[in-house]
């Protein structure tokens, strides 16, 4: 495998154009009752640019998006992209204070939103953020706070082709095309800045080892201000020259239906990804009998769930990465063992370097833990607006500081520790949370689970566990803990066990720790 093509597309405009070349009246987008060919949603993007250009965004100016997945986004993201600006995704999910957070940081010189979505008025609440000067085109009903997208797109009409053209020529792939921020599982959330060259390589190269005809088709019902939307689903399907299949939301009852209607082949999925389809019975993993590939990753997938998804019959590859890396950095393969997709997250992609380091910064063996680092062209330019956090991410010789915690194992897979920062010191010993879990989630009875650390007065920190339990069944501290002694050290047992029907989850899915650590501490 080359670690790169031999003409690589270096920028979100090249992999779109590539691929419209090769079938230009392939249908690459559906949206409920609409749909986009390749060739179509070139149209849609240039006119939509043309309007961006008409209201004065020019080359680094933001383009904020309030929406759902949806062929809105897509042909937005597109358009702004393509004349040098930078898109800004926001989830509907988001409150007031994350609104606040975003807009203040970004800045953006238009607002896009998707209104009413899920009976919230988007432009009422996102206009007293904005400056007064900053336009805002609604795609929905009128609006008194916005401009309609038909109106909008009127104004394109005043852009000659050849002022669209200079400034779609003027971008260069090191520019930043996208602004993805982080979940804030730890803090303040932070801009990460993805190049066009970053995600049109990262692209690419994830769509060489996952073979085309895997990508022919994927359903996008996450949130699109996230790389799990952006470039681990959209990004890879349109590098492969397939077809997204847009929902607007998670509702697996109604994915599971348009599954079975459209039999999409690549499926993007999660711990709690599974555990959903698992408790949803068969209509839902009815939707695996057609999937040709299914990754996973954000926290490990216990092989006693990966035993439930293989007789399907699907590929399966563990993957790893993080925001700041454009989403999938390293993979297990079709060689790799059931066990090592469930222990391990494989090895990096080709073109990136992967090493483990100390404290010191200096490498560690094989089999020791360390820091997860990351060099390569697939990790962002650094944080937006923050000079300080961008110094802080990255090592003298240009590795990324993942936070995360890892070991190469013998067979030179990577395995997954933990976070750096959930990392805690119990009785004097180090506990990696991510340890526990798995093992509490191999419980039958258990779905979801996490552990956060809280204070102790004779052990310094011990562990607090939230378990989730699967659909119709029951579990108590007591078999957890009988369950957890047969399996890992009895220091790293969780004093406390709280069972909870639903475990509380961030706008794109993932669990919300901030939240357990506030109600495992008391506020």
């Amino acid at each position: 495998m080359s670690s790169q093509p031999d003409t690589p597309a270096e920028r979100i405009s090249d992999l779109l154009q590539a691929a419209a070349r090769r079938t230009p009246d392939a249908v690459c987008a559906v949206d409920g009752s609409r749909q986009a060919t390749f060739a179509g949603l070139i149209s849609e993007r240039d006119l939509y640019a043309k309007s961006l250009l008409a209201v004065g965004v020019r080359r680094g100016d933001r383009v904020a998006m309030a929406t759902p997945p949806g062929l809105d986004f897509w042909v937005v993201l597109h358009a702004a992209t393509s004349i040098g600006a930078i898109w800004v995704g926001i989830n509907p999910r988001y409150q007031a204070r994350d609104f606040e957070l975003l807009i203040s940081d970004a800045a953006p010189s238009l607002l896009v939103a998707v209104s009413p979505f899920d009976d919230r008025d988007y432009v009422a609440e996102l206009a007293p953020l904005l400056t007064p000067a900053t336009p805002i085109v609604i795609h929905g009903p009128a609006h008194p706070q916005a401009v309609t997208r038909e109106a909008f797109l009127a104004s394109g009409h005043s852009v000659s082709d050849a002022a669209l053209a200079a400034a779609q020529a003027a971008v260069d792939p090191q520019d930043a095309a996208i602004i993805v921020y982080t979940s804030g599982t730890t803090g303040r959330p932070k801009g990460a800045m993805l190049s066009h060259r970053a995600i049109a390589l990262s692209a690419q190269v994830n769509a060489e080892w996952m073979g085309a005809p895997h990508l022919s088709g994927a359903i996008c019902a996450a949130p699109v201000n996230h790389v799990g939307a952006i470039n681990n689903i959209c990004m890879n399907v349109l590098a492969g020259g397939g077809r997204i299949l847009f929902h607007p939301r998670i509702d697996i009852p109604a994915i599971a239906e348009l599954s079975a209607r459209e039999k999409p082949s690549y499926l993007v999925s999660s711990p709690t990804g599974f555990a959903m389809m698992l408790a949803s019975g068969d209509a839902a993993l009815k939707r695996l009998s057609n999937t040709r590939l299914t990754v996973f990753g954000g926290a490990a997938t216990a092989l006693s769930v990966l035993e439930q998804i293989a007789p399907y019959g699907s590929r399966l590859s563990s993957v790893y990465g993080q925001t700041e890396t454009c989403g999938i950095i390293t993979r297990t393969v079709d060689t790799d063992t059931l066990e090592a997709h469930a222990t391990t997250v494989g090895r990096v992609l080709p073109g990136a370097e992967l090493r483990i380091t100390n404290p010191q910064n200096q490498p560690v063996a094989d089999g020791e833990t360390g820091e997860i680092q990351i060099r390569g062209p697939y990790v962002m330019s650094g944080y937006f607006n923050n000079p300080g956090a961008t110094a802080e991410a990255f090592t003298p010789d240009g590795f990324l500081r993942t936070g995360d915690l890892g070991l190469i194992r013998a067979d030179g897979n990577l395995v997954f520790v933990g976070r750096l920062k959930e990392m805690f010191k119990s009785g004097g010993y180090n506990i990696y949370p991510v340890e526990i879990e798995q093992a509490i989630c191999e419980h039958p009875a258990v779905a979801l689970a996490a552990v956060v650390a809280v204070a102790d007065p004779k052990f310094q920190e011990v562990g607090y566990a939230f378990v989730q339990p699967e659909a119709d069944s029951v579990v108590s501290t007591e078999d957890l803990s009988a369950f957890l002694r047969a399996r890992i050290a009895n220091y790293k047992i969780p004093k406390t066990f709280v069972i909870e029907t639903e475990l509380p989850t961030l706008p794109n899915g993932k669990l919300d720790k901030v939240e357990m650590r506030r109600r495992a501490t008391g506020g």
